[in-house]
């Protein structure tokens, strides 16, 4: 059932944001292995008028209790969200552990600006705390002395794959981290002077050339490919809404929001 409801809301238009970005899914990715990334989570986000058909968006866990994903997942600009439900533990969604979170334990960055996509950063509290096992564990938040330039990082989601179908297993792809300044540059040359697109210190972008994440990823983690869980990056925005042009994908900088995140969990176990 679970798998079919996915199909279907991946199959509707994806919604564009202000400035040619639209959100996003895996594309040209490759199939997880069990196990491979525990720290991810499947969400299920539903409005209020639009309660059959939820958006699809990724998370990240980062404590017992916290999920971190994008603002504009748990935010729409003309409907109210009624609750959110967390899938946890497997590869396969209509396999995983689900948790029902009302709005009041979801949290939304006061500056977010869906126009310039600033701040596209949100927080999920849990009902109950996860069981850490081998299937379930937190990523690690990044360092912010670290700039993590031409450092190999991974992306992974359930959402529209290159032949535009849904997966029903977690796909992910390996992508260099480029610099704001090169990604900046990138997208203002394919902008042509219609419109300017500004890359602030507070997003992380990656080389999309070998496959990129849209539709139905959004929210999900970029993690750093050495083994070390390291989070240093959430899903937010790209150049089109069919993810066709190869522009570097734009991401929030997780460790630009390390005392947003202490202040509104409270600190992390």
């Amino acid at each position: 059932m679970i798998l079919q409801l996915i199909v279907c809301l991946l199959a509707q238009e994806s919604l564009v944001f202000g400035q040619n970005g639209g959100y996003l899914r895996i594309m040209n990715g490759t199939v997880a292995r069990d196990m491979q990334f525990p720290y991810q989570v499947g969400l299920l986000c539903y409005y209020e008028d639009s309660l059959n058909r939820p958006n699809l968006c990724g998370g990240t866990i980062i404590s017992k209790s916290w999920i971190l994903t994008a603002a504009h997942c748990l935010q729409e600009p003309s409907s109210e969200l009624h609750h959110v439900t967390v899938y946890v533990g497997s590869v396969e969604v209509q396999e995983s552990e689900p948790f029902v979170v009302n709005k009041n334990a979801t949290i939304v960055h006061k500056q977010f600006n869906r126009k310039i996509v600033a701040n596209d950063i949100g927080l999920i509290k849990l009902p109950k705390d996860l069981k850490f096992n081998a299937r379930i564990q937190p990523a690690r938040l990044a360092n912010p002395k670290e700039s993590y330039i031409g450092k190999m990082a991974i992306i992974s989601g359930w959402g529209v794959t290159s032949k535009q179908e849904a997966s029903s297993v977690l796909q992910y792809i390996r992508a260099p981290i480029i610099t704001n300044k090169e990604c900046e540059k990138q997208w203002n040359k394919q902008l042509k002077g219609k419109r300017r697109k500004l890359v602030l210190d507070s997003f992380i972008c990656i080389d999309s050339r070998a496959g990129l994440p849209c539709r139905g990823d959004s929210g999900g983690p970029l993690v750093l490919d050495d083994g070390s869980k390291t989070l240093v990056g959430i899903v937010s925005h790209g150049y089109d809404d069919k993810c066709q042009v190869t522009l570097p994908d734009v991401l929030t900088r997780v460790s630009s929001f390390l005392g947003w995140i202490k202040e509104q969990t409270g600190g992390l176990e």
